[in-house]
């Protein structure tokens, strides 16, 4: 459901409550749900919900015949030009509910937190959900006030952090003494997401850096570089010299190589460290650090090397 945002209705999340276990089951549940008015002082609603669930240690037959859909329909009458018996707008939870001491009650990344009105609310990744009024004894309800720290951790694994692939020129073999030049296609940028959640909006930036490594035991710490050019190399070209061949085969059988040559070449690599940061604006402005994050791509590299030969040059 990668960029669509999913409604979970109060008596659908209330349900799923009840059973936690089968909210967090491996399966998915859809729903759609549509609203019409038939008479001037009558109103329908309804709900098709479609469940599915797959044991642990059991794979999904993809070709399976989905389980039919279940058809729930409510009438709404209007009196006065409100709703009579529409579900209320924070629906009741129990103190004592298990559910409200899971930490992650819906799956990785979610959790729970305390709107400014007191309501417990679950915050699930990429969906919108009901908060709801707490019931019954004792305070301890598992859901702690909104943190920003929280939500923007949350959100930082939702980020897209790709490092991109390496390109080289010499395109299939580089030569000792002259420069050979790599870049990365498509070239890591800064990255962004932001969310407003209970009237605070928290916004996560992930700026990358990148670390080369040439095979041969150099390594430079730069940016992603740029396409190799007939001019001069800009300041942000990534080049290297190679002093020493490696060709495939070399390993083993030339007693000149390095240690390090591979069997299809140098292994160049690149590990692109982002630096996340985030800011919150609202009831609660304050602003952080995360921990960094790395993604790395690598890809082998021959260097072949030009000989001179002595010969006779002299006339008869």
């Amino acid at each position: 459901m990668s960029g669509r945002r999913s409604l979970i209705a109060p008596a659908l999340l209330v349900a799923l409550l009840a059973a936690p276990n089968a909210a967090r089951a491996d399966g998915g549940i859809k729903v759609g749900w549509y609203s019409q008015q038939v008479r001037p002082s009558h109103a329908a609603a309804g709900a098709d919900i479609h469940a599915s669930a797959a044991r642990a240690g059991t794979a999904r037959d993809q070709g399976a015949t989905p389980a039919p859909a279940e058809q729930v329909v409510v009438s709404v009458k209007t009196r006065g030009g409100a709703a009579s018996n529409l579900p209320p707008p924070f629906p009741p939870l129990s103190t004592s509910s298990p559910i409200l001491q899971d930490k992650h009650p819906f799956g990785s990344g979610s959790f729970w937190y305390t709107d400014a009105a007191g309501h417990a609310c679950p915050y699930v990744p990429n969906s919108v959900t009901p908060c709801f009024t707490l019931v019954g004894p004792g305070s301890n309800s598992g859901a702690g006030r909104l943190s920003p720290a929280a939500v923007a951790q949350s959100l930082s694994q939702r980020v897209g952090l790709a490092p991109g692939a390496i390109k080289t020129s010499p395109t299939r073999a580089g030569l000792t003494g002259a420069q050979s030049w790599f870049w990365l296609d498509p070239a890591p940028r800064r990255q962004s997401l932001s969310i407003s959640l209970a009237g605070e909006t928290v916004k996560v930036i992930a700026d990358p850096t990148v670390e080369w490594r040439f095979g041969d035991g150099a390594s430079l710490d730069g940016g992603p570089g740029v396409p190799y050019q007939t001019d001069a190399a800009p300041a942000d070209a990534i080049t290297h010299v190679y002093g020493t061949r490696c060709l495939p085969g070399d390993q083993g059988h030339d007693p000149y190589v390095l240690a390090s040559c591979g069997q299809a070449g140098y292994s160049i690599a690149a590990f692109v460290v982002w630096r996340i940061t985030y800011s919150a604006a609202g009831p609660i402005a304050t602003s952080g650090t995360l921990p960094a994050r790395t993604t790395e791509t690598s890809t082998a590299f021959p260097v072949s090397e030009s000989r001179a030969f002595l010969v006779n040059g002299g006339g008869q």
